[in-house]
């Protein structure tokens, strides 16, 4: 009986180890942070051999201190079947305001792989509120293009950043003065 200890507890730390690394081993289908492509890495570090697609951020790019914008990611190419996203900015505050985005660790990410519209993108809407004060600000996006076949080759992502401008904008209208003779 005293042999088959370290035996069992050998097989429970195997069985450990493959239960925890299962999620990598599958990715992450509600979502990581991390890969927005600000700290240089981005979803292709795990994602691979599928077809790049083109990753687009729309939104404001001058916008007034403390208010609320929306912005959207969109995906096109690619595997044309669903998507992901990791969204970051350098300052600011981000907020999911649909079911297919969460905000985590500060970061937009996706609650599952979206599926792709008839044209084949896929679509992100999230807010993002500027900083108090007048500040440059770059948002950084990945898209990443996924075939669903649980796993993490076929897939392919891109980068994309939308520099923004923080500052005050003066709404009073002056009109010219007509001097007459």
């Amino acid at each position: 009986m005293k042999k088959n200890i370290p035996l069992l507890c050998i097989l429970g730390l195997i069985g450990f180890v493959v239960m925890t690394t299962v999620q990598s081993v599958h990715g992450f289908p509600d979502g990581i942070v991390g890969f927005s492509g600000q700290n240089g890495t981005h979803c292709n570090v795990c994602h691979n051999t599928g077809i790049v697609p083109e990753v687009s951020i729309a939104g404001p790019s001058v916008v007034e201190p403390g208010n609320a914008y929306l912005y959207t990611l969109m995906i096109a190419g690619g595997q044309e079947i669903a998507g992901g996203l990791d969204v970051s900015v350098t300052n600011g505050v981000l907020a999911a305001i649909s079911a297919d985005t969460q905000l985590l660790s500060g970061e937009i990410t996706h609650t599952d792989p979206k599926a792709a519209n008839p044209d084949g993108t896929v679509t992100f809407t999230f807010q993002w509120t500027a900083p108090i004060t007048a500040t440059a600000v770059t948002m950084y996006g990945a898209g990443n293009s996924v075939d669903l076949l649980n796993g993490n080759q076929g897939d392919a992502a891109d980068v994309t950043t939308l520099a923004i401008s923080v500052m005050e904008l003066n709404e009073k209208v002056y009109l010219p003065v007509v001097m007459k003779p």
